[in-house]
């Protein structure tokens, strides 16, 4: 079993993280899957409890396909209201899957198009791994609004741009201080 991921993004204690998911067997996924076929596409996908290197987590299985102008599969969390968001630096979340990259998406009450988002590329790799992201590295798509980390909604791992057979875990996710 994989306990201690590797690190990517800035140093943070653990005591500093503080978790608004961790994976277990027992507990239903707050996790929610969303595909293309929201706007006319053919992507394909599904959450599944499951266990990688010998952690549990939530697995995001699926293809994203670009016919029909598609090409997308997410999962996505909501933050509820009484995390507050503002107080922390960031987001941590810890992945594993097959090398791919895919994008950590940020909601906020701020964006009023579904097309819009903060955004940052994870390079997700076989081994687990801990994305640190600074709110300073989540950059706006298709807005010119500037995050307000106290208006964040949710947090998603998108799949995203190119034909590919998705399969991705997570373990971990929440803010850092």
């Amino acid at each position: 079993m994989q306990k201690h991921p590797t690190t990517d993004g800035p140093s943070v204690s653990p005591d500093q993280l503080i978790d608004v998911y961790c994976a277990n067997a027992v507990d239903a996924t707050p996790w929610r899957v969303i595909t293309d076929e929201v706007m006319g596409g053919v992507s394909t996908a599904s959450l599944q409890q499951g266990e990688r290197l010998g952690s549990p987590c939530t697995c995001l299985r699926g293809r994203t396909r670009l016919e029909n102008n598609g090409g997308f599969v997410q999962m996505k969390h909501p933050v509820a209201p009484d995390v507050k968001t503002a107080n922390y630096t960031g987001i941590f979340v810890e992945l594993a899957g097959p090398a791919h990259e895919y994008e950590l998406r940020v909601k906020t009450s701020q964006l009023d198009k579904p097309w819009q988002s903060f955004r940052h590329t994870l390079a997700v790799t076989p081994a687990w791994t801990r994305f640190i992201v600074p709110y300073s590295e989540l950059h706006p798509h298709r807005t010119e609004a500037t995050l307000a980390p106290e208006s964040i909604l949710s947090v998603a791992i998108v799949a995203i741009g190119t034909a590919f057979d998705v399969d991705v875990g997570v373990r971990r996710l929440g803010f850092y201080r």
